[in-house]
């Protein structure tokens, strides 16, 4: 399983970069038999030998991820298959693995309560230019598989921070797509496991945030540290350094502190929807 998992995954980033077997080979210093063996699961490669392949193909920072499986050391979940960008799925199998998720995106709307079509433009929007439909509807289709998670039975609680501009404004031309997004945040605050509160604004309550759009995991293991997640610009850098963590624990408290409760979400979200009607 995990070889085959392996496999998979060096077969599609040698794809991804338009390099034929032989190319990859010739790049590498090793045979095209070896390529061919290697991607169709029919020998354990050598871990060297994933290092120089994954250096080729720009994700040697990365590397780590399919050693952990070549070893054993963990078992593939549904965040190691090739459509998933390898630099992101290390941050997935923590979030899979969360009891607790806090989060917040400025300006923005946190994708776990996005709808398709938001999904689809903030892909469109953090990818390279010149990213296909294919690459921008795959990454749509991971949001959709991370909000499934997140409502499976015993899944993870939610605490999402939404911010106000970023539901006024979110990057969706049509107005029906613009409500149905709102709909859709004021849905999921209706569920017993997400809370979600709106942020006032920096004049009313006078404390702004600077930094990046940030998630913290609290996890059900008893002495596991929380993981911090920094959302930079093409993937989410993961910390657990306990002072870089407690700060953005304390920043994400006196967000919550300062904006509208949780039993007013309802009522700032219909203010909101007659203010996108008219």
């Amino acid at each position: 399983m995990q070889l085959s998992v392996v496999a998979a995954r060096l077969s599609s980033l040698r794809t991804g970069c338009g390099l034929s077997m032989k190319a990859a080979a010739q790049a590498a210093g090793l045979n095209t038999s070896t390529i061919f063996r290697i991607e169709h699961g029919l020998v354990a490669p050598r871990e060297s030998t994933v290092r120089l392949l994954l250096e080729l193909y720009g994700e040697g920072e990365h590397s780590y991820r399919l050693l952990s499986l070549l070893r054993e050391e963990r078992v593939a979940g549904w965040y190691d298959a090739p459509g998933v960008p390898l630099g992101l799925s290390a941050y997935l199998e923590l979030e899979d693995q969360a009891q607790v998720i806090y989060t917040y995106y400025p300006r923005s709307v946190p994708p776990l309560l996005q709808t398709p079509p938001y999904a689809t433009a903030a892909v469109r929007a953090a990818l390279r230019p010149g990213a296909t439909s294919e690459q921008i509807a795959g990454g749509a289709g991971l949001v959709a598989v991370r909000q499934e998670a997140l409502d499976r039975q015993r899944g993870p609680h939610l605490w999402a921070l939404a911010d106000r501009q970023g539901l006024l404004d979110p990057p969706l031309p049509a107005p029906d797509d613009r409500l149905a997004q709102l709909d859709a945040v004021a849905l999921a605050a209706k569920q017993p496991h997400i809370a979600v509160q709106v942020i006032r604004s920096a004049g009313e309550t006078g404390y702004l945030y600077q930094g990046p759009p940030f998630t913290i995991l609290r996890f059900p293991e008893r002495g596991r540290p929380d993981a911090l997640a920094l959302h930079l610009l093409h993937a989410p850098i993961v910390l657990d350094d306990w002072r870089r963590v407690e700060e953005y624990q304390q920043a994400f408290a006196r967000l919550s502190i300062s904006a509208f409760p949780v039993d007013a979400t309802s009522a700032v979200l219909d203010e909101m929807r007659a203010t996108l009607t008219g």
